[in-house]
């Protein structure tokens, strides 16, 4: 996992104005993550975070053009006060139901809340992405005083659910 830390780490605000929290890390054998700068596929968080916060930079542009400058997205982001972390810091190392996801989820929830704590302020907007993320942790962070902003699951942009990612993304911004 040191590998999609140091990744992370080189994206790490000063001041972290909106927490994105997502499901996992990839398997420590992907070649892909969030925060990796050279991802030629499977990549629809990244990108579609990116045209949803930047829709002027990543409008005209095909997705071959995003991630040919993924770089500077990810300095954007960063600059603009934006970091995401996974709710558990493992990935899930096989396929697991809806169910099983959230009740993992679930056990990590005290180290997600500690990690929240250490990188956040109380002004920090806290974003839950996935379903299994939202189910597991929203009322779990508000009963511990996280400010989540999202008042509906975020669904993750893969398989088709790139628009509906999109809209609810950019409700939390409204």
């Amino acid at each position: 996992m040191e590998k999609f830390e140091i990744e992370r780490q080189k994206y790490k605000p000063a001041t972290i104005e909106y927490l994105l929290v997502a499901e996992t890390p990839p398997k420590i054998t992907s070649d892909r993550f969030f925060y990796f700068e050279n991802v030629e596929k499977q990549d629809s968080l990244f990108l579609e975070t990116m045209k949803c916060l930047y829709p002027s930079d990543t409008g005209k542009v095909n997705i071959k053009t995003i991630r040919a400058n993924k770089k500077l997205f990810l300095d954007k982001f960063k600059n603009d006060g934006f970091y995401l972390i996974d709710s558990l810091e493992k990935p899930f190392e096989s396929k697991y139901s809806s169910s099983q996801k959230i009740r993992l989820i679930i056990m990590g929830q005290n180290d997600l809340l500690m990690r929240i704590q250490n990188l956040c302020n109380s002004n920090t907007k806290i974003i839950l992405i996935a379903a299994s993320v939202y189910k597991a942790n929203y009322q779990f962070l508000k009963d511990n005083k996280v400010n989540v902003i999202n008042k509906e699951l975020i669904d993750f942009p893969g398989s088709g659910g790139q628009e509906k990612f999109k809209n609810k993304l950019r409700r939390c911004f409204e």
